[in-house]
């Protein structure tokens, strides 16, 4: 039942985007993205390209009226793999200001994340957030998280703050927590979290970082070697 659930979410997902692209005009398409190389895709305090360095593609859709939507891709590696392989997350929501001088934004939306050389790993989640400022926060959840077939939640803080025009630091911490996880099943809950500063030069941004994750046993669907690491993770991208 929790496979059913994740594939219909996930079909719900890319519907819901397609469907988003096809009606709304192309005049006021406002579309973005970014070309990374990153030291080591951390995913939830995980390394899916397992300490190695990968390329990545992002793109963003935003409409006047507060939709968006956009498809981000990495190269990853998992256990079972013998070659490289991808992860291919797809997003879209809808964001509305809280009050015309509160300041606050509240959002929700859907993801659906997709790994082409290893389906079982394939599965959707819903979110639903606030903004203010520099301050974000959202919870995520999955009727099938990655690898597991089981609910998880995964809650995250996020902060951002501009010390020069050219120059930012930025703070993360996130909880994955399984709701229905049973005696001596692996499914340990695990704490993220990640400080680090970026530099702005023209369309390129540098990004260095510091992130520790902790958990009690090694996750058993994606290929990392310990349950407790510490990284730090350089990042060059390209804006456009």
């Amino acid at each position: 039942m929790a496979i059913h659930k994740g594939a219909v979410l996930l079909k719900f997902c890319a519907i819901f985007i397609l469907t988003l692209f096809a009606f709304e005009g192309k005049a006021y398409a406002q579309v973005s993205g970014s070309m990374t190389l990153v030291s080591d895709y951390s995913y939830r305090g995980i390394s899916l390209s397992d300490g190695q360095a990968v390329p990545q593609l992002n793109l963003v859709y935003d409409s006047p009226d507060g939709w968006y939507a956009g498809a981000f891709g990495s190269k990853v590696r998992v256990y079972s793999w013998t070659s490289d392989g991808e992860q291919i997350l797809l997003y879209s929501g809808l964001s509305r200001r809280l009050g015309l001088a509160s300041g606050m934004i509240w959002e929700a939306g859907v993801t659906g994340s997709l790994f082409p050389n290893a389906t079982s790993l394939n599965y959707g989640e819903i979110f639903t957030g606030i903004m203010m400022d520099n301050l974000s926060a959202r919870i995520y959840y999955s009727p099938d998280y990655i690898g597991l077939s089981m609910k998880s939640l995964y809650l995250e803080a996020n902060a951002d703050y501009a010390l020069h025009e050219r120059i930012d630091v930025f703070s993360h911490i996130g909880w994955l927590t399984y709701p229905d996880a049973k005696a001596g099943q692996v499914a340990n809950n695990r704490l993220d979290a990640r400080i680090g500063f970026g530099v702005n030069f023209s369309s390129w941004k540098l990004q260095l970082a510091y992130g520790t994750t902790k958990q009690r046993h090694t996750y058993s669907a994606v290929r990392y070697q310990s349950p407790a690491r510490s990284n730090l993770v350089f990042s060059a991208s390209y804006l456009f």
